[in-house]
């Protein structure tokens, strides 16, 4: 089944290319006709200055007019051959992801939490964890919504809402890609300061500079009749008299405008994003509850002009004031920054929490466009069975870890009658690849996302908590086995206070000595029954498994075992019930050299 998803992938690459040349030789042709212009114009301007000064002068604005539309076509052939060029991208990227190699995209470093009661146990976050083999997000909004979904237990209800919109999507793949694209090379910095977009100053002169929308096309034409009718010693005095007018008005505001323009810097690339995005999604019935709620939220009415569209405008003008030579020439016409300023403040006024609302949106819909490319490049795993209940309860048919290639698929059923599940097995047999299996399962079920399990069962609610992975700390100048003390006050604590937690442990209190272990490894699962909480337990003490006989209706015991030939060790990862009677360390220290 990958094989048909690459396969895909690959001919939709071979498209991609084909459009991307297409484009080519379309900029590349629009390129050659903004030269001929230019030098078509050289020639008729030659010719015209025979002529009358005023015929000239027509004649110049006119083609400039038809220079600027050259030039505006230009930049939308050359903006729809970037874009291909991202979309090339975009899709390499899916071909690599489906071959196990890394996403381009976030893998979430920003959210790992040491102390988080799982996701650093369970490789949720960085580099080739869940979060990144899934992450298509590229806002700030999106990353963190995605990043929420692997930390929360959401009810039933809330879960089946969620598979509804990653199978929509699931169905929409080439929209999917296209989204993807339209926002590949956002940078969240650019547009952090939108969210919370107050309102620009009032400007001294403001009064004048309000004027300049309706009597700005006065000065060419005064400056024109100056050239004409006077000389050019008049026209160049009118033309320096608007320039220093202009350029003094936007002096005399510098203060007032100076922290503002440089929060707008930059941004109408970054708008350009949204705007395609935005787009994307507007032009698209939903069906699903959560992404029609999406929609909804969109501050955009498609009867109306597009605000987005206009918000880019006006700072596209704003940043042109970084651009010496066409700030001389708007100049000319008015002091354009300050005019813009104005136009800005009305747009802040007419739209509040615009950007709020759309990167909110547009967020929702990067989550489940995340989730839903899972779903569709993993085309075998299945969606889950999410039941309502006031305990764990979990039956799974041939899981297998959602992060390896080749992983080795096991059923397990956890009830009340396998409460606690100890596990045994030599090194390198799989038990904590098997703990993870059925964590990183369960937060993808909890997310709306299909599974890497054939058949999967599971309650909502389930408090997860893990003890695998208890580093020492240095800054916080605590020992492996302080931190360890201090993870297991907590999981005391969460089985007193919530009915559905299900703990996931490998190998406890290993900073100790071998009695101690043994005490303490006992008296917590001895807790764990009394709390009547659930917890699967890897272990190499085999004499933990001796509370099967003590607990019979709540403890069983499971393994993984090795086989060795010639020297050889070899594992079939294959979970089996019962009691693990082989372990392979001295082999594996004689193996490096050790005599043992």
């Amino acid at each position: 089944m990958k094989d048909m998803v690459e396969k895909y992938y690959e001919k939709r690459l071979a498209e991609a290319k084909e459009e991307l040349n297409l484009l080519q030789k379309k900029v590349n042709d629009v390129s050659t006709y903004r030269l001929l212009a230019i030098v078509a114009a050289a020639v008729l301007f030659y010719f015209l200055l025979k002529t009358s000064l005023f015929i000239t002068l027509a004649v110049g604005i006119g083609v400039l007019l038809g220079f600027y539309q050259l030039v505006k076509y230009h930049d939308s052939v050359t903006d729809q051959f970037n874009l291909q060029k991202v979309m090339l991208d975009v899709i390499e990227n899916e071909i690599n992801i489906l071959n196990c190699g890394s996403s381009v995209y976030d893998g979430g470093e920003r959210f790992e939490n040491p102390k988080h009661r799982y996701s650093g146990d369970l490789d949720v976050f960085g580099d080739f964890s869940l979060y990144h083999k899934i992450n298509r997000a590229k806002t700030e909004e999106g990353t963190t919504a995605l990043a929420r979904k692997f930390l929360e237990s959401p009810r039933a209800s809330d879960i089946s809402e969620a598979q509804e919109s990653v199978k929509e999507l699931a169905e929409k793949d080439e929209w999917r890609q296209q989204f993807q694209a339209s926002l590949f090379e956002l940078k969240k910095t650019e547009t952090e300061g939108l969210t919370g977009l107050e309102q620009p100053p009032v400007l001294k002169m403001e009064w004048l500079i309000s004027l300049y929308p309706v009597i700005k096309w006065i000065f060419p034409l005064f400056l024109v009749a100056a050239f004409y009718f006077g000389s050019v010693t008049a026209g160049t005095i009118c033309l320096f008299a608007f320039l220093g007018l202009h350029f003094g008005l936007s002096g005399m505001n510098k203060e007032l405008t100076e922290s503002y323009y440089h929060k707008l810097k930059g941004i109408s690339r970054e708008l350009g994003y949204y705007h395609q995005a935005s787009l994307l999604i507007l032009k698209e019935n939903w069906e699903s509850k959560v992404l029609k709620e999406a929609f909804e939220l969109m501050p955009i009415d498609t009867g109306e002009k597009d605000p987005i569209l206009s918000f880019q405008r006006i700072t596209k003008k704003i940043e042109m004031k970084d651009n010496q030579l066409s700030a001389f020439f708007l100049y000319l016409f008015s002091p354009f920054d300050l005019v813009e300023m104005i136009r800005l403040r009305k747009w802040v006024n007419a739209h509040p929490d615009f950007f709020k609302r759309i990167f909110e949106a547009i967020g929702q819909f990067e989550v489940y466009t995340s989730l839903s490319t899972l779903a569709f490049n993993e085309k075998e795993w299945t969606y889950p069975e999410i039941k309502t209940g006031d305990r764990v309860a979990i039956k799974a048919k041939s899981a297998g870890h959602p992060l390896m290639k080749n992983a080795v698929c096991n059923d397990f059923d956890l009830t009340e009658n396998n409460r606690l599940t100890l596990i045994t097995g030599s090194n390198m047999s799989g038990k904590s690849t098997f703990l993870r299996t059925i964590g990183c399962n369960i937060l993808l079920a909890y997310a709306g996302a299909p599974v890497f399990v054939k058949q999967f069962e599971l309650t909502d609610q389930i408090q997860l908590f893990a003890y695998m992975r208890i580093k020492d700390s240095l800054q916080e100048n605590a020992s492996t086995f302080k931190a360890e003390i201090d993870r297991i006050r907590l999981l005391l604590d969460a089985m007193k206070n919530e009915p559905k937690t299900l703990i996931l442990v490998d190998e406890m209190l290993r900073g100790t000595n071998s009695e101690d272990k043994l005490k303490g490894s006992i008296a917590f699962l001895e807790e764990v029954i009394a709390a009547n909480a659930f917890a699967m337990v890897a272990t190499h003490d085999l004499r933990t498994t001796e509370m099967t006989t003590k607990y019979p209706d709540s403890v069983n015991n499971f393994y993984f075992e090795y086989d060795s030939k010639d020297g050889e060790l070899s594992f079939d990862y294959q979970l089996k019930e019962g009691v693990c009677k082989s372990f392979n360390a001295s082999e594996l220290l004689r193996s490096v050299g050790l005599k043992v």
